[in-house]
């Protein structure tokens, strides 16, 4: 039967290694903060995308954790890469899921600079799209938690850049103002700048005095910065003022300056932006390079979306066939499970089976010398015993030996003698324990008739039976005990029987007597304990 055991344990461990994964999985080299950083400050189209596919891959793993504030960092983060590509929609769709899952968490300072950050880049969302209330309104919210002055900085700025796209001048400009309001409580000069620059160009397009002077300190300020690209929009917001005062040679000169940034930080956007005021100058040696330009950032930028357009079908399309590979995992192991489930059962059904013909075999071949001994033996000996009583010269001890035979024989043939379960089982015990009742032994039976015998099956009734009555043939042979208090009770399915009596005890030596009744128990899953001292009588407690 072990060897059955070992057996099924061994195919369930072979289908287990069939199915389960790879022992080790390739490391991750490269960070969180490492693509984090590297979308603040992007250095190439390959770094962007390496970046969405850690994103993408970081993502699940929070996923599987269950880790919302997790899964909401990279929703974020993958809705920015998406609004630097221009795929508008898709970074819309990240960052609002991004936001229902914050709306959900407990409220701290953490999660309220993400959310703070996930409306502002929303609001971007909306103005690139032109629906300028929706940015506004978005933008609005964010002020309305945002933790840091900068911040409030910041969304101030691009509130008025909604309503300068709005061509609501006055509006961008009271806004910017509340934003320079703040400049004592921020240190961050380029934020600082933005604001100066951008309030100098609605002053421009007001018509209102202190543009130029807004212009300059904005200049001023980025010139003491080491940020070559923060330089340009000054160079461009210098050219058309001095444009709109019709120096031309300022104009052009800072122009050229413009144009020269642009290269230097190679952004298209710039170039194609500075190339197009210096042909509105009329320096017609760019209008080449203006059309190529043109086509060229159209070309790079198509190309860019459709570089992400292809990564991102890969992404899904990897993610699918992981779901279907995990899919057919979850199978296998379920199959395995059930192999397993059928296979132990088999093993108990068999197990079982075989117990209940080894305890049937046990019991024919008791009954079997049962009957033997009594057709044979006790019926000879009988036969001398009646012989010999006729005949005067026989001696009276050696009738009185015969007779102690037949009775032995007898008694043994009785023991073991077949048993009829199917009848009133408790009136079938009641009797085996009268017989045991004398003159000199007082048995006293407790409760037999509470207990539902119809639920006991036969194999146990059997065993219980001839327990019961090894035991009080113990108690008659050797305790001396003249009480014997035998009490039944039952809990849910479980049988229980005390046996009780005040003879002489004994020291608990596993003699044959009590290992064949413990093994008689055990042979129907049931447990028997005994406790017995020295002149301090037996007990039995039973279990089926």
């Amino acid at each position: 039967m072990k060897t059955n055991l070992k057996l099924f344990l061994l195919i369930y461990i072979c289908i287990t290694c069939l199915i389960s994964n790879k022992a080790f999985s390739q490391h991750q080299t490269d960070s969180l903060s490492y693509y984090t950083n590297a979308i603040e400050k992007v250095t190439s189209e390959e770094t962007l995308a390496k970046a969405y596919q850690y994103l993408i891959e970081h993502l699940e793993i929070k996923k599987k954790k269950n880790s919302k504030l997790g899964i909401a960092y990279d929703l974020y983060f993958l809705a920015r890469i998406d609004y630097k590509v221009g795929f508008y929609d898709d970074s819309e769709v990240s960052a609002v899921e991004a936001l229902k899952i914050l709306d959900g968490l407990k409220v701290n300072d953490y999660n309220t600079k993400l959310t703070t950050g996930v409306l502002n880049l929303l609001g971007q969302v909306y103005n690139q799209k032109n629906m300028f209330d929706k940015a506004n309104e978005t933008y609005l919210k964010a002020l309305s938690i945002t933790l840091t002055s900068r911040d409030s900085l910041v969304l101030y700025n691009n509130i008025s850049n909604i309503y300068k796209n709005q061509k609501l001048y006055n509006n961008a400009q009271s806004t910017l103002i509340k934003a320079t309001n703040l400049f004592n409580r921020v240190e961050d000069s380029i934020e600082k700048a933005r604001v100066i620059d951008n309030l100098g160009v609605i002053k421009f397009k007001l018509n209102n005095q202190g543009a130029f002077d807004d212009f300059k300190t904005a200049y001023t300020i980025r010139q003491n910065v080491d940020n070559l690209a923060e330089l340009y929009p000054s160079y461009k917001n210098l050219s058309e003022y001095y444009l709109s005062k019709k120096d031309t040679v300022q104009a052009l000169s800072f122009a050229i300056k413009a144009y020269d940034v642009a290269n230097k930080v190679n952004s298209l956007s710039y170039k194609l932006d500075a190339v197009k005021t210096r042909y509105n100058l009329g320096d017609s040696r760019v209008f080449k390079e203006y059309s190529f330009l043109n086509d060229s950032l159209l070309k790079a930028t198509k190309l860019s979306q459709n570089k992400f357009a292809l990564l991102k079908y890969n992404v899904s399309k990897s993610q699918l066939q992981s779901q279907i590979e995990k899919a057919q995992k979850q199978i296998y192991q379920l199959l395995a499970v059930v192999i397993l489930i059928l296979a132990l059962g088999l093993l108990y059904f068999f197990r079982a089976k075989h117990k209940k013909e080894k305890l049937k075999e046990v019991y024919t071949t008791e009954t079997r010398i049962s009957k033997k001994v009594h057709d044979e033996v006790a019926n000879d000996v009988y036969q001398i015993m009646t012989k010999l009583q006729s005949k005067a010269t026989i001696n009276e001890d050696f009738l009185d030996d015969l007779e102690k035979i037949y009775i032995k024989t007898r008694d043994i043939s009785k023991e073991n003698s077949t048993i009829n379960v199917n009848q009133d089982f408790e009136i079938l015990l009641t009797d085996l324990l009268a017989n045991y009742s004398s003159n000199q032994v007082n048995v006293i039976t407790k409760d037999i008739a509470k207990v539902d015998w119809k639920k006991v099956s036969d194999v146990k009734k059997t065993a219980l039976y001839r327990v019961l009555q090894e035991l009080m043939t113990n108690m008659k042979k050797h305790s001396k005990a003249n009480i014997v208090v035998v009490v039944f009770s039952q809990n849910n399915k479980k049988v229980t029987i005390n046996y009780n009596d005040n003879g002489v005890g004994t020291l608990l030596k596993k003699n044959n007597g009590l290992q064949n009744v413990e093994n008689r128990i055990q042979s129907v899953n049931g447990t028997i304990t005994f406790t017995s001292t020295v002149n301090k009588g037996f007990k039995a407690n039973i279990i089926l």
